[in-house]
């Protein structure tokens, strides 16, 4: 029998499961499963999941579940205190989301490498609980809920049906604030103003007991601990837990445990040594499959405090190169078409094409009013002239469009629950015959006007309408059906047979997945509905932003992400979900991509945001073959809000034109060399045939706790520095071997929170919302990288140096025979 109760002052306890199966139950408690050997198949509430080695996974307090495995089945079982929780966080309403087969999350490896000390504990300690072993419980529950605790504030859908599932969660616990006293299934049915007849029959539908053996259950469980820790007399143990009576509870007692409870007390006292003698097998057996699994995954443990040093040896004789492409930069995203049609946007525009080396500008909204394009319009009516001012500045730049064909809404976010700008774009064509005409008559005035050898060069893309949307400014999510993603991929097949009938060299493709929203099953079936159409996209294209959608039951909630490797992990689910499909290999556009979704978060105008893209850009090398930041410019994000300097736009650029760190980062990749010759964590180092190098690295700091706490839109600049894990600075010690003898140079280009930093230097200026000319040009000529130049003599064909970073610090290093 699994154990469910712990002593008053537990926080947690640990047991191992070495059986294959487990019937249908539920728990007062939270239960977190640790797969360390086979594999199991778990069913938490008719949802199933297949865990294997190293997989974890969270099962909710009173979430019914059952489990079988394989013969090899090893789990550790970790019992978490609902009770002891719910003081230490003050909340009633908790649920954790924590199922690594769902999602890809670096917070696992986190979770993994404490749960392995924890073991490794347990095995020196088996039956102690030592001060470490208890500070490693609360460091568990510290990386538990500050990576996947959901409360009420983060529920965004729930299923007209689910009213039932709160009432027997209001049921639940108002039995257990209740259970000491007498209480009847008319108390609780006046509690919630239903019929006693009723309340019996939802009970036995949800809980598969009576109402009678329910709130029993719940007494046993409560009085067994009263009975394992502490000292009580038989008579007090039953009154204080709701037992009318001493032979109320025996008879409870010995229907559960086939024992009175003073039989069971006896027997604790006066079978040690046989339980201890049958135990021991079991305790062997569990020993050594621990130490089998813990030869296997040796601990990791850091010392807190320690300087980092981290070491890069690049042997020029012994190279095993990968190809750097500068798909980071190709792409900007602009705004509106509206927008493109402004003075200031273009001259931003061609800011990042001559310094980032843009090759394509996204931008949508190409039904706007402003710009008289009819979709209903007869083909002798289309008014293509507003359109094509956007379309003529940008090719007369040697800029090439990438447009968006959908009805995407104009949308500005304070955080991801408020919008300060939603403007839908509700627009149908009334008939396919209409839809057909009319991109048919766009495509045809494209290669008119341009030619077909630049139009094949562009990029269109077909966006899928969002679950999400802002009514009245305020989030709203409703999952989507499968006839809304069939009527999707019905339109984008009649688009794309065309624009190909037209032009068989057209780039098309859509449609802006979240895929983050779908989890990699949820993809992969999508994946598969779609190639039941005959149009397939020339590419795929997803968005990336650090929150997480979670289904728990029938309850949606989205919150912010801990993930720093979000990128990474949504591309790797995406590629798994073509795999597993047999989709087309087609290439793949990170269309939209960000540390936030918010345009008021100052944490886009942070240093921190440069050193991010730089390890994202290094993370991601090969996965996807265009990136999009959104966004390019801060003007976009201008409002009746934003008359400060910064105001926590998302753009690369200030809305005056100053470049941001995330800028710099950027504009650091683009001077990489072709071939990489080595990466890691932190840096990349590439080369070229002439035995020039450049690197790029980073020390970027994961946001603490407190960030994820607070409302995005209302994080103060001052308060940045704080919302950091740890402000050590990364030692990197350099040494390139049977490289030519000679002087070498080293230039650097760096930025950190002194030199380069626009968001500090404004800091320095007292954050005066309004400057005037004057100061806003001496910002943007002190807010450059700063420059470093050294030289190092090379005599035995090694060269060494190292490389000292602050705290979300960033450089680019050009290494070059002088």
């Amino acid at each position: 029998m699994e154990k469910d109760y712990l002593s008053s002052d537990s926080v947690m306890d640990l047991e191992f499961i070495t059986n294959s199966e487990t019937k249908l139950h539920y728990h007062e408690n939270f239960e977190l499963l640790y797969v360390l050997s086979g594999n199991m198949s778990i069913t938490v509430e008719g949802e199933n999941y297949l865990l294997t080695q190293r997989d974890i996974i969270i099962v909710n307090y009173n979430r019914k579940h059952s489990f079988n495995g394989s013969d090899d089945l090893f789990v550790a079982r970790f019992i978490i205190s609902y009770s002891k929780v719910r003081e230490l966080l003050s909340k009633d309403m908790m649920i954790f989301w924590c199922n690594s087969t769902f999602e890809k999350n670096e917070s696992y490896d986190e979770l993994k490498r404490i749960i392995d000390q924890i073991l490794n504990q347990h095995l020196i300690e088996p039956k102690k609980n030592s001060i470490y072993k208890l500070s490693l419980y609360y460091q568990l529950l510290h990386v538990i809920t500050k990576n996947f605790l959901l409360t009420s504030d983060d529920i965004k859908y729930e299923k007209e049906n689910n009213n039932s599932d709160d009432r027997m969660k209001e049921i639940l616990q108002f039995i257990r604030a209740n259970y000491q006293d007498s209480i009847s299934l008319q108390d609780i049915a006046d509690q919630f103003y239903l019929s006693t007849a009723y309340l019996s029959k939802y009970i036995k539908k949800k809980f598969n007991i009576n109402f009678s053996e329910l709130i029993t259950s719940i007494r046993l469980s409560h009085a067994m601990v009263d009975l394992l820790y502490s000292d009580l007399p038989i008579m007090k143990i039953a009154i204080n837990n709701g037992f009318a009576s001493v032979a109320a509870y025996n008879k409870a007692f010995k229907e559960a445990y086939n024992m009175t409870p003073s039989q069971f007390k006896k027997n604790k006292n006066t079978s040690k040594q046989n339980e201890s003698n049958k135990k021991s097998d079991e305790n062997n057996n569990v020993k050594k499959r621990l130490e089998d699994y813990l030869s296997e995954n040796p601990v990791q443990i850091f010392e807190e405090g320690e300087i980092k040093d981290i070491h890069l040896f690049l042997d020029l004789g012994d190279l095993d190169e990968e190809e750097w492409n500068s798909n980071f930069t190709l792409l900007i995203n602009a705004g509106t078409a509206v927008d493109l049609t402004k003075s200031d946007f273009q001259e931003q525009m061609l800011y990042m094409k001559t310094h980032l080396g843009a090759e394509y500008v996204r931008f949508w909204d190409i039904y706007a009013p402003e710009l008289y394009l009819d979709i209903h319009a007869p083909k002798e009516n289309l008014n293509f002239s507003r359109l094509d001012s956007v379309t003529d500045f940008l090719v007369n730049n040697q800029l090439k469009p990438y447009i968006e064909l959908g009805f995407k809404p104009i949308r500005l976010l304070k955080n991801t629950q408020s919008a300060l700008m939603e403007i839908p774009r509700n627009q149908k064509f009334d008939s396919e015959n209409e839809m057909t005409s009319f991109f048919g008559e766009l495509l045809t005035h494209f290669i008119k006007r341009y030619g077909s050898e630049e139009v094949q060069k562009w990029y269109f893309e077909y966006w899928k309408k969002e679950d999400i949307v802002f009514y009245d400014l305020e989030y709203n999510y409703k999952p989507q059906t499968e006839s809304v993603h069939r009527d999707y991929f019905h339109r984008f097949e009649i688009i794309a047979k065309t624009f190909r009938e037209i032009l068989p060299e057209v780039k098309i493709g859509g449609g802006g997945f979240p895929i983050q929203h779908y989890g990699k099953m949820g993809f992969t079936e999508l994946l598969e509905m779609w190639k039941s159409y005959n149009e397939y996209p020339d590419f795929l294209s997803i968005t990336c932003y650090p929150y997480q959608l979670e289904r728990e039951s029938n309850t949606y909630y989205e919150k912010k992400s801990t993930d720093m490797y979000f990128i990474q992990h949504n591309l790797e689910t995406l590629r798994e979900s073509m795999e597993l499909s047999s989709f087309p290999d087609v290439p793949v556009h990170v269309s939209e991509y960000n540390l936030t979704l918010s345009n008021r978060n100052p944490i886009n105008d942070h240093c921190a945001k440069g050193a991010f893209l730089i390890q994202n850009a290094i993370s991601t090398i090969g996965c996807a073959d265009i990136f999009g930041h959104w966004l390019g410019t801060d003007i976009y994000a201008d409002f009746h809000d934003s008359q400060s300097f910064l105001f926590g736009g998302g753009g690369l650029l200030t809305k005056t034109g100053v470049p941001k760190p995330a800028f710099y980062a950027l504009s650091f990749l683009k001077l990489l060399y072709k071939n990489i010759y080595k990466r890691e964590k932190n840096y990349v180092i590439t080369g070229n045939s002439r035995g020039s190098f450049r690197i790029a690295c980073h020390n970027f700091k994961k946001l603490n706790f407190n960030y994820y706490l607070m409302d995005e839109s209302k994080i103060e600049v001052s308060s940045l520095s704080h919302l950091f894990e740890e402000h050590e600075s990364l030692n990197i010690k350099i040494r390139i071997k049977n490289i030519e003898n000679g002087v070498y140079v080293i230039k650097t280009s760096l930025i950190n929170s002194e030199y380069g930093s626009v968001q500090d230097e404004w800091i320095r200026l007292n954050s005066e919302e309004k400057l005037n000319i004057s100061e806003q040009n001496y910002l943007k000529r002190i807010s450059t990288p700063r420059l470093l130049n050294t030289y190092i003599t090379v005599e035995k064909h090694v060269l060494d140096f190292n490389v000292q970073l602050k705290p979300n610090e960033f450089r680019n290093l050009h290494i070059f025979a002088k």
